[in-house]
């Protein structure tokens, strides 16, 4: 029994780290620099993380967060080199009246880049971009978007893909 005990005691020690870092808050990160390919490399786990916590925390939630995320996600993808975002005209159109969205797109384009390197397939990249979009939108809409609307409904329609494709300039 006391051997039981024993056991039992450890595991749980074994597991508090575990237990509390689930319940701490999300930090972006901070005291960046990037100067050349290996400081955005060494960030890419870092711009994968900051896309899941964009995606995953509503809009109207954890501002100053928000805010410090999306201006790491930015000037990241702004100079990375293993990341090339083509904005096509209907991303800068759904994001006009929301601009998280922009961010939202930038990050699902950067965490899908990432996860597989040598994807560069532009309707890819952009279904990749759109995904956390049109998530957050149906989850959380902040205002009523017609652009994202209509992609919805094309979703519904299994007609994304082909909506997409005619937009995607070479």
């Amino acid at each position: 029994m006391k051997k039981a005990t024993y056991l039992l005691a450890l595991a749980l020690l074994a597991a508090a780290p575990a237990a509390l870092a689930q319940t701490e808050p999300y930090r972006a990160p901070a005291g960046y620099s990037f100067r050349d390919a290996e400081d955005y490399a060494s960030y890419a786990p870092q711009v994968i993380e900051a896309a899941n916590w964009l995606e995953a925390t509503p809009l109207d939630q954890e501002p100053d967060t928000r805010r410090a995320v999306n201006r790491f996600l930015l000037q990241w993808v702004s100079g990375s080199p293993a990341v090339k975002v083509k904005l096509q005209t209907f991303v800068t159109e759904l994001s006009r009246q929301e601009p998280n969205y922009m961010l939202l797109f930038l990050g699902g384009w950067a965490r899908y880049q990432l996860q597989h390197p040598g994807e560069k397939d532009a309707l890819t990249l952009n279904l990749a971009g759109l995904t956390p979009v049109l998530k957050m939108y149906q989850a959380n809409p902040v205002k009523k978007n017609k652009v994202l609307d209509e992609l919805l409904q094309e979703q519904a329609n299994g007609t994304l893909q082909a909506w997409v494709q005619k937009r995607v300039l070479p």
